[in-house]
C-alpha cells in the first residue's frame, strides 16, 4: 500500500507537467453570432363612407320608409340595389317623436357606413423593425388592390400592427 502512493502523486505530477509544456492541445472556443429578425403584420382597410338620411311626418311608418328611401338615394348607384343589406352597411336608426296637441310628429335618420374587409401583411427584416412593418404594409395594400403606401392616398386606413423581435445565436467552428 505505501508504495502505490508516492506512484499515484508521481502519476499526477507528470499529467501536470505535461499539460504545462504544451502536452495537452487546446480546443479553440466556437464564435458566436447574434442575428435578430424582426417580424411585423399590418392590417388595412378602406376607410368606411358614411351615407345618412333623414324624414320627419306624422306617420311613424311611412317616415321610417322615406329616412330610407333618402338614404338609398345618396348611394352610389351601384350600391343602391343593395341598400338594406347588413352585410354590406352597418346600419344606425336614430329618431323621436313629439306631441304638440294637435298630433305626433316623427323623425327618423338613418345611417349606413359601408362595411370592407380588413386585409393584412406580414413581413420580416434582419435590419429593423420599421424595415419589416414598411414591407407588411406594402403587402396589405397589394393585398387590398392598391401598389406602394395605400394609406398615404387617405382612401385606407389601418386597423392594427402587430410585431415581435427574435434574437438567436449562431455558432460557427473555428478553423481546425
Amino acid at each position: 500500500m505505501t508504495l502505490r502512493t508516492p506512484l499515484t502523486h508521481i502519476s499526477a505530477l507528470l499529467l501536470v507537467a505535461l499539460a504545462a509544456c504544451g502536452g495537452a492541445k487546446e480546443v479553440p472556443a466556437a464564435a458566436t453570432k447574434s442575428v435578430t429578425k424582426h417580424s411585423c403584420k399590418i392590417m388595412v382597410s378602406k376607410k368606411a363612407e358614411e351615407f345618412k338620411g333623414t324624414a320627419n311626418g306624422d306617420d311613424q311608418a311611412k317616415v321610417e320608409e322615406a329616412a330610407w328611401a333618402d338614404v338609398c338615394a345618396k348611394l352610389p348607384e351601384a350600391d343602391r340595389p343593395s341598400c338594406k343589406d347588413e352585410s354590406k352597411f352597418q346600419v344606425s336608426k336614430s329618431g323621436g317623436s313629439a306631441n304638440a296637441g294637435a298630433g305626433t310628429s316623427y323623425n327618423t335618420n338613418i345611417t349606413l357606413s359601408a362595411k370592407h374587409p380588413t386585409l393584412d401583411g406580414s413581413a420580416d427584416s434582419e435590419v429593423s423593425k420599421d424595415e419589416a412593418c414598411k414591407a407588411a404594409l406594402a403587402k396589405a395594400c397589394e393585398a387590398a388592390g392598391e401598389k406602394g403606401d395605400c394609406l398615404a392616398g387617405g382612401k385606407f386606413e389601418k386597423k392594427g400592427e402587430s410585431s415581435s423581435s427574435t434574437t438567436s445565436k449562431t455558432s460557427a467552428s473555428g478553423p481546425s
